[in-house]
């Protein structure tokens, strides 16, 4: 099944109304037929009557009643209704149901009898046992020819005539001692087929249009219609890029209460982020002061044990400890800072960062005398929390400061809806066996230096919270190079 709404709508509505119009042109088709077919049969009853009354038994035949007035009406009857016509488009005869003889013809009404050319005449497959006044009327196809078959319906013009239908009035008649006998009335309906055929091409050619015009309305309707919901979504996909903070614009009634539910989860997780902000806050602040008076009474007791080495190695334990507790509230809570990646957050642009943290690093570091470059256009962004930025680059930044000899360069790209940012520097490198355990907590290339060993392990942690990637490569500079793929 197709996920789009705009697809489901089309299909739906399209097809709804094509089998709309396929089934009235149908039902059209239909009604017109058996309209046509119905006054027809008016028709042929009709004539059925009125020939039958001129026709008497006798003799063992059937023939016009033997008066002139009335052969001259029934001849006048018959030219009227071209019921001697020779294409035999119409014919009325009455035939013996046992021998298969044509009695009476009304082509051939002053001399009948079985000396008449049997092809003359179309025969049908029609019941012969039901009796009654009332004339049955039927739709047959005529038998093949009773000579030569196969030589007749080589002709064109005869193979027409034995392929098409005709509507028959049928009038059993069993009389004694002469037989079964059929009185038949028959006329092409030829000319209802081929009206038929017309009204079907008309009505191909209307549903061809109709089907181009619904499409159009449907396209049209459908733009209309689903156009607050492809702006609905455009402000989502703009929430979730960092783009806007909230749904503002007027939406129809149906999406109301979904914005309505929407802006409010945004206001709540943008709230209970401010105050776990908040909470951790505080709780470095409740432990800082009884690490601070810890630390005092360790400075303390240092003082007074100068020189007495029994109490050194206790004394040493507990400044381990204590600083060891530092490092884990600092690292806890630079962890907990760390904006979780199902969030919705602004992109951030990475360059004022990056010109901020310059300058501050180079007086930080101002004793060597190091060239620090920033090839990073101002449209480089990432969706990331500007405290998590600032935590990110500073780490990545200050280690490669430190550890460079004449150059730390940051640059940037786009690459698959990710920017990627290179940190290089011209130092000591990374280790060549395995690089990637310096992203592990607590573990330092150099040991010499000051530093918890935490901030590789750090910086990880802030990248894979959302859903991005750290990698440690060698730099051109043949020196360390940290490749940042954050999302935009």
């Amino acid at each position: 099944m197709t996920k789009s709404l705009r697809s489901r709508q089309l299909i739906s509505g399209f097809g709804v109304i094509m089998v709309g119009i396929v089934m009235l042109g149908s039902l059209l088709l239909w009604r017109t037929y058996h309209y046509k077919i119905d006054q027809k049969e008016d028709e042929i009853k009709g004539i059925s009557f009125n020939v039958l009354g001129f026709l008497e038994f006798r003799e063992n035949k059937f023939m016009v009643v033997d008066d002139p007035r009335m052969q001259a009406k029934a001849q006048d009857v018959i030219e009227e209704h071209k019921l001697n016509d020779t294409a035999r488009e119409r014919f009325a005869y009455v035939i013996d149901v046992h021998t298969q003889q044509i009695i009476w013809s009304s082509q051939n009404s002053a001399e009948p009898g079985p000396q008449v050319d049997p092809d003359r005449y179309l025969y049908f497959d029609v019941d012969s046992q039901t009796l009654g006044f009332e004339p049955r009327v039927v739709i047959k196809q005529p038998k093949p020819p009773l000579v030569n078959p196969e030589e007749a319906l080589s002709n064109p013009l005869t193979r027409q005539i034995y392929s098409r239908g005709y509507l028959l009035s049928v009038q059993n008649f069993h009389l004694k001692p002469g037989g079964v006998y059929q009185f038949i009335v028959g006329m092409s309906i030829a000319d209802v087929e081929k009206d038929m055929e017309t009204m079907r091409g008309f009505i191909a050619i209307l549903l061809f249009f109709s089907a181009v015009l619904v499409l159009i309305a449907q396209m049209a309707l459908s733009f209309w219609v689903v156009a607050p919901i492809k702006e609905f979504e455009d402000e989502v996909k703009a929430i979730e890029t960092g783009e806007r903070e909230t749904i503002d614009k007027p939406y129809p009634d149906e999406l109301t209460p979904i914005k309505n539910a929407l802006n409010s989860l945004l206001g709540y997780e943008k709230g209970q982020k401010q105050r776990y902000k908040d909470s951790l806050d505080d709780l470095a602040h409740s432990i800082k002061t009884p690490l601070a008076a810890m630390q005092n009474q360790l400075d303390q007791l240092q003082r007074e044990a100068v020189g007495n080495m029994q109490f050194a190695p206790g004394l040493k334990v507990l400044e381990i400890q204590i600083e060891r507790m530092r490092e884990i509230i600092a690292h806890q809570l630079r962890r907990a800072m760390v904006t979780n990646h199902s969030a919705m957050i602004m992109a951030q642009p990475i360059r004022p960062v990056l010109f901020r943290l310059r300058d501050t690093l180079q007086k930080v570091y101002r004793d060597k005398d190091f060239e620090f470059r920033i090839a990073v256009d101002e449209y480089a962004k990432c969706r990331m929390d500007s405290e998590d930025l600032m935590e990110l680059f500073g780490n990545l930044l200050n280690n490669a400061c430190r550890f460079c000899k004449e150059i730390v360069e940051v640059s940037a790209h786009h690459e698959n809806n990710m920017l990627v940012i290179d940190i290089d520097d011209d130092g000591m490198g990374f280790p060549s066996d395995d690089p990637s355990k310096l992203l592990q907590r607590g573990i330092r290339e150099d040991s010499k230096n000051e530093g918890q060993g935490i901030g590789l392990a750090v910086s990880t942690e802030i990248v894979s919270a959302i859903n991005g990637k750290i990698e440690l490569l060698v730099s051109p500079y043949v020196g360390a190079r940290v490749r940042l793929h954050l999302p935009v």
